[in-house]
């Protein structure tokens, strides 16, 4: 009896038509992907770590160019119910004087048709796995890729599968990463961030305003993310600790080092409860000189982990999930699929990434000189300027081949400077 061919040895027709792809990790930049792939004709399976999708967390700032993404997804409008479109924004210095201001209605909604959107994390995922009919396992947690081509995936509970199509999308300590570019790990910023979700009864005029306040040492700001909770986030110029320190102890020191700070932050204050802080290591990745591997290929903070301060870093995973998937369905085998992804995402990763961290350096600045310094400098900026490159960025945004056949490109907080 003749042997069937194994799936690694299909040519470029039958690739294109039958590719079998796994995606590791079922976060958002996961599920954009298994979207995008799915409304392309190709069915993923997504391999999720968690045991289930339970709504915790904080709450995301989804800026105007992953809007543009998840328009181009069909559900851009589910995800701004879900959540709260923003109509303006700003940075401002501890003592409450604006540097900044951000007008989303009149230059992003304007100009582009979406502005930013904030939402609970879990209300995000939800819409996403609402839309898809892709097989979502969890409680897969990848313990080793031992080979790239084919791609062979082993979890802890002992599952084996070798897809024809590899995608890690599973995170800054991502598993998968250590066959694309062994040994690269996170760069600590040598600061803590705080997050969580606050339950209260905001004032009129900040029910739909996204704040941020660089003082000295500290950065703090948010978004409401529905009528009665708020997102809060803030970073401390602090070593992580081993976990030990008491909930109590910490919001009492955080409190400390934000006294006198400008409304809405003293009214969140008083409503966190210290049980709901979420800490984390402020962390983000060098640049890698390769997205991918073999038949394995990277996505979102696996491939370009970037510091929070310009509030893209779910942005920039949620393009890769759209430009990914559309090169995989649209290109001649994995080879010139991951090509085409990495010509079009990395440069522009990459650069996002770096403006993040210089904008993480200032914003953890600890010098009192230095810190008047740059906000004497930021407010300086004329108005112009700041919406000038507001536009770039979101003129930017990695989107699918036009008609025309060409790339068409429209690009923690709220920042996008």
């Amino acid at each position: 009896m003749e042997q069937s061919p194994t799936p690694h040895d299909r040519t470029t027709r039958e690739f294109e038509a039958t590719v079998d792809t796994a995606i590791v990790g079922g976060g958002i930049c996961g599920l954009t992907t298994a979207l995008a792939l799915e409304q392309r004709g190709i069915s993923p399976t997504v391999y999720e770590a968690a045991s289930e999708y339970r709504p915790v967390g904080a709450g995301i700032m989804l800026q105007t160019n992953a809007m543009l993404v998840f328009d181009h997804l069909g559900i851009a409008d589910r995800i701004r119910e879900a959540g709260v479109p923003l109509q303006n924004g700003g940075l401002r210095s501890s003592d409450g004087e604006f540097m900044t201001r951000f007008d989303f209605d009149g230059v992003d909604r304007t100009e582009f048709g979406y502005g930013s959107v904030a939402i609970h994390r879990a209300d995000l995922q939800r819409v996403l796995l609402d839309e898809l009919d892709t097989d979502v396992q969890t409680g897969m947690d990848c313990a080793d890729v031992v080979d790239t081509d084919p791609a062979e995936v082993h979890f802890e509970d002992g599952t084996t599968i070798q897809p024809d199509v590899l995608v890690g999308a599973d995170g800054i300590h991502s598993t998968v990463r250590e066959v694309v570019a062994p040994r690269v790990q996170p760069r600590p910023l040598g600061a803590v961030a705080y997050r969580a979700l606050v339950t209260l009864e905001l004032p009129e005029r900040y029910r739909t305003q996204g704040f941020e306040v660089w003082g000295t040492g500290t950065y703090t700001g948010g978004a409401p993310v529905d009528s009665d909770r708020f997102y809060w986030f803030a970073t401390a110029p602090e070593p992580i600790t081993d976990g030990r320190t008491a909930p109590d102890t910490r919001a009492a020191s955080l409190r400390d080092s934000l006294d006198g700070y400008p409304e809405p932050l003293p009214s969140i204050l008083a409503g966190l409860d210290p049980g709901d802080l979420i800490v984390s290591e402020l962390a983000d990745l060098p640049a890698l000189e390769s997205w991918s591997n073999g038949r394995v290929v990277l996505a979102g903070d696996a491939a370009h982990a970037m510091l929070p301060f310009a509030g893209q870093g779910a942005a920039q995973a949620i393009e890769d999930g759209l430009l990914l998937a559309d090169a995989i369905a649209s290109n001649d085998g994995h080879e010139a699929a991951f090509e085409a992804y990495e010509r079009e995402r990395r440069p522009r990763a990459n650069r996002v990434r770096s403006e993040s961290h210089r904008l993480g350096r200032l914003g953890t600045m600890q010098s009192g000189l230095g810190c008047r310094i740059r906000n004497w400098a930021l407010g300086a900026v004329p108005d112009a300027v700041i919406r000038q490159l507001r536009r770039r960025q979101v003129a930017d945004t990695s989107l699918p081949r036009g008609d025309t056949g060409e790339e068409s490109e429209t690009e923690f907080g709220t920042a996008t400077v």
